[in-house]
This record gives C-alpha cells, sequence and structure tokens, in this order.
C-alpha cells in the first residue's frame, strides 16, 4: 500500500471502508485468455475440418481442445472428425468371443462422444444464427452408424447432400452402408454400385470394400470374393483402416472374415465368424447364413 493510501485511510470517517473494485467490463472479459485462446482455435479448427487435416495433431489434442472451449462449433467437428477415426483393437482371434462385449461398448462409448459434440455443434451455430461448420452432417452420419442407428444416419446425409459438404459419390457410399443395416440390401447395392461408378479412383479401395460386403450379404459371394481378390496386395492401407472406422463392429468383423476367404485362411474367416456371431446385433437369417459359411470352412 501506498503512503497516500495509508494516510487517507487514517483520515477517514469511522467505519468506512473503500469500495471494491469495479468488475471487469464485456470487452475485458471478451478479451480474456480463454476466450481469445477458444477464438483462436476455432479459426485453426476451421481449416483444419475444411482440408480434413485433423488427425495429423494427434487423436486427444482436439478432445482436450473441446473440453476446453466446449462452446466452439468448429473445435468441436474437429473432436469428433478424429474420434470417428479411433477404433478399437481386435484381441487375437482365437480370444476374440469373449471380449465382444469390452469392444462393441469401447466402440459405442466413441462414437456417442463424437455424435454429442456434433450435437453441440450444431445447437450453438443454430444459437449464433450460423450454419453449422462444414463436414457437421457428414461426420453426425457416420456417427450414427458406427452406433447403429440407419435412420438418423440417413437423415444427416440428407442435410449433408443439400449442403453440398462431400462430393455425391461419397454420400451414395455411406449411405449403401446406412441402408445395409436397416435390411435394404437391393437399395445397398444400388448405392454401391453408383458409388463406384461416380467415385474418384483414390477412394476406389473403400467402394470396394463397401460393395463386397453388400454382394456377400445379398447372397452373391462369389462376387464378393472376385472384388476381393483384386485388393488383396492394398489390404494394410489407410483406406481399409477407413473402412473399419466406419462400420459397426459386427460388420467389421463379417468383413474381415470374407477378406480372410479370399486371402486362403479359412481358419482366421472362422474365428472372426464366431465374434460376429457373439455380438448382439446380428438378425435370426444373418446368423443362419454365418453359421452356414461356419459349416462350409470346416476342413472335410
Amino acid at each position: 500500500m501506498s503512503v497516500v493510501a495509508a494516510t487517507w485511510l487514517m483520515l477517514a470517517p469511522a467505519g468506512w471502508q473503500p469500495r471494491p473494485p469495479d468488475p471487469p467490463t464485456v470487452w475485458a472479459e471478451a478479451g480474456s485468455r480463454p476466450w481469445g485462446q477458444c477464438r483462436e482455435l476455432e479459426r485453426t479448427a476451421e481449416i483444419a475440418v475444411a482440408k480434413q487435416s485433423v488427425s495429423s495433431e494427434g487423436p486427444n489434442l482436439w478432445a482436450e481442445r473441446a473440453r476446453l472451449c466446449p462452446g466452439a462449433p468448429a473445435v468441436l467437428v474437429a473432436a469428433a472428425m478424429v474420434e470417428l477415426t479411433q477404433i478399437p483393437n481386435l484381441s487375437p482371434l482365437a480370444e476374440l468371443p469373449g471380449e465382444i462385449p469390452a469392444l462393441t461398448e469401447s466402440l459405442r462409448q466413441s462414437r456417442k462422444r463424437a455424435a454429442q459434440w456434433l450435437e453441440s455443434a450444431r445447437a450453438e451455430a443454430s444459437r449464433r444464427g450460423q450454419a453449422p461448420p462444414p463436414m457437421t452432417w457428414v461426420m453426425t452420419a457416420i456417427a450414427a452408424i458406427g452406433l447403429g442407428e440407419p435412420a438418423k444416419a440417413r437423415a444427416a446425409l440428407t442435410q449433408a447432400e443439400a449442403r453440398a459438404e462431400v462430393e455425391g459419390y461419397r454420400i451414395d457410399r455411406l449411405a449403401a452402408v446406412a441402408a445395409l443395416l436397416s435390411g435394404d440390401l437391393a437399395l445397398a447395392l444400388d448405392l454401391a454400385h453408383r458409388a463406384r461408378e461416380r467415385g474418384a479412383s483414390r477412394e476406389q479401395m473403400r467402394t470396394t470394400l463397401i460393395l463386397a460386403l453388400v454382394y456377400d450379404r445379398s447372397g452373391a459371394a462369389d462376387a464378393a470374393q472376385r472384388e476381393l481378390a483384386l485388393l488383396r496386395p492394398l489390404a494394410a492401407s489407410m483406406e481399409r483402416m477407413a473402412v473399419d472406422a466406419l462400420l459397426p463392429l459386427h460388420e467389421r468383423l463379417y468383413l474381415a472374415a470374407i477378406e480372410q476367404i479370399a486371402l486362403k485362411n479359412p481358419a482366421n474367416a472362422a474365428l472372426l465368424f464366431k465374434g460376429y456371431l457373439a455380438c448382439p446385433e446380428p438378425e435370426e437369417a444373418e446368423r443362419r447364413l454365418v453359421e452356414r459359411r461356419l459349416a462350409e470352412l470346416r476342413p472335410t
């Protein structure tokens, strides 16, 4: 305390108390570090989402930014985009059936977290009177597919198409998976074919994998095997991992099983089919199909 201030306090009337400092003005609050930091992170996120390059900075960075800035729509979309690339590692195949509940829950929590971030991003954008950031509806559809909610996925894809968030063939490919999950195999086959006809060559592997899955589930196992045989040199590529990240666990296991058949690994295929049967999602008709496939794989 300065000498002048101490003198004033000594001369002040009895009972006098100094006035508390004025609260910060709205402009001071607006320029505070958390607000300024989040605004800068939002600008960074807008660029990263537009370029679809958010995963290059590490899997946990954007999740931390989303917790720091829960009112920044682009940051939330970036966090969801990274989350939707994360997939649980499969257990050793011999142990897979027993690990299915834990793997299913891990994937469900991941996709639920992404869906909540995207919902918050849409709500905040609406509050601001703005359109949601680019890729919001596409990511919403992918999260819904991962949660096994094809109706929500289709509704989100309608919004994504109306806003031209991505190319038409990518909308078709996602819609094919949604149709597969809802049991509309004819529509799934039509959309998967159209996605391949319209698609960019750099993403043909993703589209062909989805087409092979639809072929097999439609009863055209030989056609599926022909498609998969063409992809054998690319089985470990990033494109293959992107398909795993898109599919619910049971469809991921089914696709991996028919890939192992194409690779002439019937023992691995059988273990993957058993993991598929341990999942709760397959319906009775699908289970009978897989049981027939298992019988065909048994050595004679």
